[in-house]
């Protein structure tokens, strides 16, 4: 079973300890955007466990997926807390926007790796820079490969919602390097007081050493790298990533 066909454990697995996260976003957002009320879209925004409390905090959101279980849930989620936002199904490479443009941009949580291709990752930074005004913002998350030391290969955590539970476990099953693929497993484990399931979904991602990552956005030459942080989100403490660097979040900029 994919997971992302079960939003509702999908999107509580991924709240989980996104606080941090969220208050960096809108810090970011608040400082580089110019307008009062910065508008924002979010490629493969899934079950918008980001675009909900944005839209709630008085931003312009937008978001577009693939997958229509996720917009579908999403959808009612907004309508049931009496939000606004402009969601449509769209794929990450070749996506259309009929409004004007964005003051920023975010894609968290490694989503930009499941596009598995070079060209894809380039035709997604082309899209994204067309799609946002002048001196426009993307915030960009993902783990990469360190060329020096080892990733871990096994991440769990747990996540509660009212009286469901989602035990979610991911695990690395394959690497290679040459063709830069990573394969994984996730294996979710979800209990409520009368149902006790378990699902496991197989899939792959694009790799990147930081080398690598750089490269690519010198071939495009769209985004200049603004600030780079990791996964505790401090605004106060940029970092300078490095060979045994495993994960980035890059604050770019439109290039002019």
């Amino acid at each position: 079973m994919n997971w992302y066909n079960l939003p509702t454990y999908y999107d509580v697995s991924f709240s989980h300890e996104m606080r941090e996260e969220l208050l960096f976003l809108q810090n970011i957002f608040n400082s580089h955007c110019k307008s009062d009320r910065p508008s924002l879209i979010e490629p493969a925004c899934g079950t918008g466990r980001l675009i909900i409390p944005l839209a709630r905090s008085g931003f312009d959101c937008s978001g577009f997926d693939l997958n229509e279980h996720a917009l579908s849930y999403l959808k009612d989620k907004l309508t049931r807390n009496k939000l606004k936002a402009n969601i449509f199904h769209g794929d990450m490479t070749n996506f259309k926007i009929k409004r004007n443009k964005y003051d920023a941009a975010y894609c968290t949580v490694d989503t930009f790796r499941h596009l598995l291709s070079e060209k894809q990752a380039v035709q997604h930074l082309l899209n994204i820079s067309k799609s946002l005004r002048k001196n426009g913002i993307y915030i960009l998350g993902l783990h990469l490969i360190p060329e020096q030391g080892v990733a871990d290969k096994i991440t769990r955590w747990t996540a509660k919602r009212g009286r469901l539970t989602v035990k979610t476990t991911m695990e690395m099953l394959k690497l290679d390097k040459m063709n830069r693929t990573e394969t994984l497993k996730v294996i979710l484990n979800t209990k409520t007081e009368y149902i006790n399931e378990k699902y496991d979904s197989i899939y792959k991602l694009r790799t990147y050493t930081l080398r690598q990552f750089h490269k690519l956005l010198s071939s495009t030459n769209v985004f200049e790298i603004v600030n780079c942080y990791d996964h505790f989100y401090d605004l106060s403490k940029p970092i300078k990533l490095n060979a045994r660097s495993d994960y980035g979040v890059f604050v770019l900029r439109k290039k002019n």
